[in-house]
C-alpha cells in the first residue's frame, strides 16, 4: 500500500509539470527578448545559446518585442495568437516586432502567427523569415528595410499578405529575396510602396531562387509542360514580377504532420492523452497493490 501511494504521489506532480510546460498560455501580455538575451513575459519560450524555442502555444498574446541580435526564434510548430482587444486609433499590435536594433540578423521559423494587426514587423535588415504560417492579420509581414529573406512562408487571409515600406534615398542598393512562399486569398497579395517622396526609394526584390518562385492563389496562367512552374510571369506590382510562379502552394512544415510526435494530432491533445494515460496507469498500479494486500490479510 505504501509503495502504491508513493508511486502515485510521485507521478502526479510529474504529470502536472508536464502539462504546465506544454499547454497554451492565456493572457500572456507582451513578451520581450532583451538585448542581453534574457526572456521576460513567458515561460513557454526556452533558450539554448542563441536559439529560442517555443514549448507550447501562446494565446491571447500582445506579441513579442525582440531587442536582441543574431538569434533564432523557432516556433517548433506552435501558435502565437493575438488577444482580441480594441486599440487606440493609430495603434498597432505586432506578432513579432524587429525594430529596436540596427542590425538584427534574426531568423523566425516554424511559427503560426494569428490575428495580429501585423504578423511580423521588421524595420531592420539581414533577417530570415522562413516556414511560418501567418493568417488573419491586417498585414502578414511588414518589411521596411533590406536585405531580408522570405522563404517557405504561408500567408493566407490577410488584408495585405506582404507590405513593403519605403526606404531612405541614402540606402545602398540591396535586394530582398523571396521564394517558395504561398500567397493565398489575401485581399492584396503584396503592396510595394510606390514612393512619391523624393527622399525615399522603393525596395528592390528578387522573387525566385533561379529555379522556382512563389505561389499566388490568383495566378491564372497555365503549365503546358507540367513542371510545376507557370508558363507566364505573375505581375506583382508595377515594378515587381515573379518570373517563375508556382502552380501549387508550398506545404508549410506547420501544416504537414507538425503535431504530437510528428502526427496530425494537435500537441495539446497528444500531451493531455499522454498525461491521462500516466494517471490511468498510476491508478491501476494503486488498485492492484490494494488487492494484493487485501488477499494477504485474508
Amino acid at each position: 500500500m505504501k509503495k502504491a501511494k508513493a508511486i502515485f504521489l510521485i507521478l502526479l506532480p510529474i504529470v502536472a509539470l508536464f502539462l504546465a510546460a506544454f499547454l497554451p498560455v492565456h493572457g500572456s501580455g507582451i513578451i520581450f527578448i532583451l538585448t542581453d538575451g534574457s526572456i521576460e513575459g513567458t515561460n513557454k519560450i526556452y533558450r539554448n545559446g542563441n536559439i529560442y524555442t517555443f514549448s507550447g502555444d501562446i494565446e491571447d498574446s500582445y506579441g513579442i518585442i525582440v531587442n536582441a541580435s543574431n538569434i533564432i526564434i523557432d516556433g517548433n510548430g506552435h501558435t502565437l495568437k493575438s488577444v482580441p482587444r480594441i486599440l487606440p486609433v493609430g495603434s498597432w499590435d505586432f506578432g513579432i516586432e524587429l525594430s529596436n536594433v540596427t542590425s538584427c540578423n534574426v531568423t523566425i521559423r516554424n511559427l503560426k502567427i494569428l490575428d495580429f494587426n501585423i504578423g511580423v514587423y521588421s524595420w531592420t535588415a539581414n533577417n530570415t523569415i522562413e516556414s511560418n504560417t501567418i493568417m488573419g492579420c491586417n498585414m502578414g509581414i511588414f518589411l521596411a528595410e533590406s536585405p531580408n529573406t522570405l522563404v517557405g512562408n504561408h500567408l493566407e487571409d490577410n488584408i495585405q499578405g506582404l507590405f513593403m515600406g519605403p526606404l531612405p534615398d541614402t540606402h545602398k542598393t540591396v535586394f530582398n529575396v523571396l521564394y517558395d512562399n504561398s500567397f493565398v486569398n489575401n485581399t492584396m497579395q503584396v503592396y510595394d510602396c510606390e514612393c512619391t517622396d523624393p527622399h525615399t526609394i522603393q525596395h528592390l526584390n528578387i522573387w525566385d531562387n533561379g529555379v522556382e518562385g512563389n505561389y499566388w492563389s490568383d495566378y491564372n496562367g497555365t503549365d503546358a509542360d507540367k513542371d510545376g512552374i507557370g508558363d507566364t510571369p505573375y505581375q506583382i506590382s508595377s515594378d515587381d514580377v515573379d518570373a517563375l510562379p508556382l502552380m501549387a502552394p508550398v506545404t508549410s512544415p506547420i501544416n504537414e504532420n507538425g503535431g504530437f510526435l510528428g502526427t496530425n494530432i494537435p500537441n495539446e491533445v497528444g500531451l493531455a492523452l499522454t498525461a491521462g494515460a500516466v494517471v490511468a496507469v498510476s491508478a491501476t498500479v494503486y488498485v492492484l497493490f490494494r488487492r494484493k494486500k487485501s488477499k494477504k490479510q485474508k
